[in-house]
């Protein structure tokens, strides 16, 4: 009986040690994914916020990634140029 007690104990703080080892790796994993996850949608949005505050002053600008890029500009603003920028006809030389 003595000699199974010293491999109880060592069966048993193999288990425990694994135990730990192995639900602060499973927690480790998911607190990494989820501060991925979460930097990941905050670089998104705060992109999108940037993209749309660039496009509605109304002005060109030019996007990039990975060295491919594209000018872009807000179709709001390109539909309120034509009758802005019209020249005014005078009527008064139409006549003669």
């Amino acid at each position: 009986m003595k000699s199974k007690k010293p491999v109880l104990k060592i069966v048993l703080i193999a288990w425990v040690v694994f135990s730990i080892l192995y639900v602060g790796y499973t927690q480790y994993r998911y607190l990494t994914n989820f501060v991925a996850s979460t930097a990941y949608q905050r670089g998104l949005s705060e992109a999108v916020v940037q993209v749309v505050q660039q496009a509605q002053k109304c002005e060109a600008f030019q996007v990039q990634i990975d060295g491919q890029g594209v000018s872009l500009i807000n179709t709001k603003c390109l539909q309120q140029q034509p009758a802005a920028a019209a020249p005014a006809t005078d009527n008064s030389s139409e006549g003669q």
